[in-house]
């Protein structure tokens, strides 16, 4: 059996990391066609992890095509290596003929976009899964919401900006069964979707170990706030100022795919990120501020669903699932 590693402390997921491990040795040939992986009892035993996340790691290599997993059988090798012109290719080609198709029907590159979408959820749909859409306004938090929905099993989540949707309201397709925002939002929604009954309002709240970590900051410290929308910011602007008055805060940083943040942060003693900012931010930035937070602390923030609305929200879910037979 290949021996793996994961690092608990990275910020990747663990089942990425083994994900990614295993697709590196079937790309680079050492697990051929046709091989048959640990089971799932095997490899968790092995790694002394959660046998769930060894199942997502290989319901990952699935969706990929790596891997073919049946029943009674075990998790098996399908990936062949291309013979001719690379599966990249030839997809790239189908698509530069649809969108040509498009263009000849006036159909603007955004609109285009918005159809595809539509029509890739609409496939979707076709298979056992609660469509559920996360709408907000800044793309970090629907990243942690998101990923706080992996805690339900047999939902499929899609992030939507409040101001695409207000712009677009046709981009939240008839196919969603659930739309969740927060109540900020959901006055604004109402206005503009006709299926008013999917939407589900939620209370978010910062994590307790962010608020934890702002109230130790110190008398007098420069606070530096980097992130990815001017929103999402201004809100750790205002939760520094509420849960550390006695700190400075600096203006905001966002995230710049041409100038680095290295000179913001020369005259900083704590930094508010938010959590999963890696996703957001060039390798440049990323190894910044992992190099700031060896000296200093950095406090990624993040935001959740309260425990009272996501019970709610789980309970709505399983009886869309009931109803759905799922």
């Amino acid at each position: 059996m290949d021996q793996y590693r994961v690092n608990p402390d990275s910020e990747v997921p663990i089942y990425q990391q083994l994900a990614d491990a295993i697709y590196a040795d079937i790309k680079g040939g050492k697990l051929p066609a046709g091989t048959k992986l640990a089971t799932v009892r095997e490899m968790s035993n092995q790694l002394q992890i959660a046998r769930g996340t060894v199942k997502r790691a290989y319901d990952e290599l699935e969706k990929m095509g790596a891997v073919e997993m049946t029943q009674g059988r075990g998790t098996y090798i399908r990936y062949r290596p291309e013979t001719s012109d690379s599966r990249k290719e030839r997809a790239m080609v189908a698509i530069e003929q649809m969108l040509n198709q498009l263009e000849s029907l006036d159909i603007s590159p955004v609109e285009a976009k918005i159809f595809i979408d539509l029509k890739l959820r609409e496939r979707a749909h076709l298979n056992k899964a609660i469509s559920v859409a996360l709408v907000e306004c800044s793309p970090e938090v629907l990243y942690q919401l998101e990923e706080s929905m992996r805690k339900l099993k047999n939902v499929d989540a899609y992030q939507y900006l409040i101001d695409d949707i207000l712009e677009y309201p046709y981009k939240i397709g008839e196919e969603m069964d659930v739309i969740v925002t927060s109540a900020t939002h959901a006055k604004a929604l109402e206005n503009v979707i006709s299926e008013k009954g999917k939407i589900v309002k939620v209370a978010l709240n910062l994590v307790t170990r962010s608020i934890m970590q702002l109230a130790l900051l110190e008398n007098g410290q420069n606070v530096g706030v980097i992130c990815q929308s001017k929103r999402f910011g201004t809100l750790l602007q205002d939760v520094c100022l509420a849960y550390a008055k006695q700190t400075n805060v600096s203006r905001l940083w966002l995230f710049d795919r041409e100038q680095d943040c290295g000179a913001y942060l020369e005259d900083k003693d704590v930094l508010l990120i938010p959590e999963g900012y890696k996703k957001f931010c060039s390798r440049r930035d990323a190894e910044l501020i992992q190099k700031f937070g060896e000296k200093h602390m950095v406090i990624q923030c993040a935001y959740q669903i309260d425990q009272g609305s996501f019970m709610y929200l789980e309970e709505r879910i399983g009886e869309l699932q009931k109803r759905k037979e799922i």
